[in-house]
């Protein structure tokens, strides 16, 4: 007879097999889970693992490299848009100048002395006797009197004319700097304007016979003048340039050469500095007047290419309907390569030129510039816009005003040595930047020039544009002029 705890245990047993079948599987099915996860999370964690050490790597070695993928690196940009597509251009002129890296081309102000105007006291007339004739009304020292080294010679007044009373006595009427009668008003006519005195339109055959020369200066001594005005034209002139327009600070000791003409100092005429279109000087003071340099420039009294003082030779030639002596004047400043003394002679300043190299200036009219987009914001920056790689790109420039209303480019370093503010390089397209993003140095030094040969023209500014913009150019029909 089975004792009931015999029963029990018999009747357990199959539930003890049943449990440990079943321990068994789940071990089992537990132990194959395990194997899969590994199999499944080894890779994931070796991949951040890799990443982790990367991306450390990455950080140690400075500012964090900003990767893109490059899907659709040669995707053409997207279509212009309505005014976009065939925009209006501007042409872009070069030409070669006299220059280097190391010299300044900017626009001056020059303060020539202001204008003396004698009037005749009543009852009395004007006879200009300091100058020859009205071809040359020059008057100047003589050059005998210069050759005697007197220091008193350089700084005695001079005749200029007599005022004659009409019982023949004659009182001289003197001018304490050499120059020339700029105008005049005869006695009889009953005008009041000055006439302003201008090179005759066409040369006489006769006019260089001793008999032409008599002439005219008997006919200029009996001119009877009410008032004569006379320009003085010292030795020492000054000039002021904004200081923002510079490169460099001009310093004592720098060469100057004037440009009377509107192609650029000696642009393309070998190394002669003809008074009728250029004059040199030496710079013998400089300072600092609000925003402008105020700077003292000595010129040569004589040069080899006229007679006497240099103003002969720019009566001689100036062009019809441009003043003599300009106050806005296109000049070149540089440091000389040897010293040239405290008197410097014109050919001494003018062999200094000649040793210059030739670089290019680009030119254009004033409605290629954007003012609105230059940085900073001063009168002398702007920014003209051009198409590259199908877009718009505002390149910031410098600008020197020219006569005729033409502008002279040059490219300025703003960012990492391109010409192109920061904000305006990140929108243009990666395709660009990738082609024009190298080299890039930092500092005011262009590494990068955007203006290349291949830029023949600037497109016209318009207030919508933005840097990265797709546009496209006009299309010129046959026979138009570029």
């Amino acid at each position: 007879m089975r004792t009931p705890t015999s029963e029990r245990a018999a009747w357990f047993s199959p539930l003890r097999l049943l449990a440990r079948t079943t321990a068994s599987i789940s071990k089992a099915v537990a132990t194959a889970l395990a194997f899969f996860v590994t199999l499944l999370v080894v890779p994931v964690v070796g991949n951040m693992t890799d990443w982790m050490v990367g991306h450390q790597k990455i950080t140690t070695n400075g500012v964090r490299t900003f990767l893109w993928k490059d899907a659709d690196y040669d995707t053409p940009p997207p279509s212009c848009v309505a005014a976009a597509c065939g925009m209006a251009t501007v042409p872009l002129q070069r030409s070669r100048q006299v220059g280097s890296a190391d010299s300044t081309i900017v626009t001056t102000h020059v303060l020539w002395p202001a204008p003396e105007v004698i009037e005749a006291s009543p009852g009395t007339y004007l006879e200009v006797v300091g100058a020859i004739d009205a071809l040359h009304p020059v008057v100047q020292r003589s050059d005998d009197a210069l050759a005697l080294n007197d220091p008193l010679s350089t700084t005695r007044p001079l005749l200029l004319a007599n005022e004659v009373h009409h019982d023949g006595h004659r009182r001289p009427i003197m001018v304490s700097s050499e120059g020339f009668v700029s105008g005049w008003t005869l006695q009889d006519n009953g005008e009041k304007q000055l006439t302003a005195w201008m090179r005759p339109g066409e040369s006489d055959r006769n006019g260089h016979s001793q008999e032409a020369a008599i002439e005219r200066s008997r006919q200029w001594r009996d001119m009877k003048m009410r008032k004569v005005q006379f320009q003085p034209v010292p030795p020492v002139v000054e000039v002021d340039v904004l200081r923002a327009a510079l490169m460099q600070p001009i310093q004592v000791g720098y060469v100057l050469a004037f440009d009377w003409q509107s192609d650029g100092v000696l642009a393309v005429r070998g190394s002669q500095l003809v008074p009728s279109r250029s004059v040199v000087g030496l710079v013998t003071r400089v300072r600092e007047i609000g925003q402008y340099q105020r700077i003292q420039v000595e010129i040569p009294r004589t040069s080899p290419y006229g007679r006497g003082h240099w103003l002969w030779h720019r009566l001689d030639e100036v062009p019809l309907g441009q003043p003599t002596l300009p106050h806005n004047v296109r000049a070149l400043f540089f440091k000389p390569s040897e010293m040239l003394g405290a008197t410097p002679d014109w050919m001494l300043l003018e062999r200094e030129v000649s040793r210059l190299p030739e670089v290019e200036v680009m030119y254009t009219s004033a409605a290629a510039l954007d003012p609105t987009c230059a940085e900073p914001a001063v009168p002398s920056h702007a920014c003209v816009w051009i198409m590259l790689q199908g877009v718009a790109v505002p390149i910031q420039v410098r600008v020197q005003n020219l006569p005729g209303g033409v502008r002279s480019l040059t490219e300025r370093s703003v960012f990492a040595g391109k010409a192109l503010r920061p904000a305006d390089w990140a929108a243009l397209p990666r395709k660009f930047r990738s082609l024009y993003g190298s080299p890039s140095v930092p500092g005011p030094k262009l590494s990068r020039i955007l203006l290349t040969a291949t830029v023949n023209t600037l497109l016209v500014p318009q207030p919508w544009l933005k840097a990265g913009m797709p546009v496209s150019v006009a299309e010129k029909s046959k026979g138009e002029a570029p």
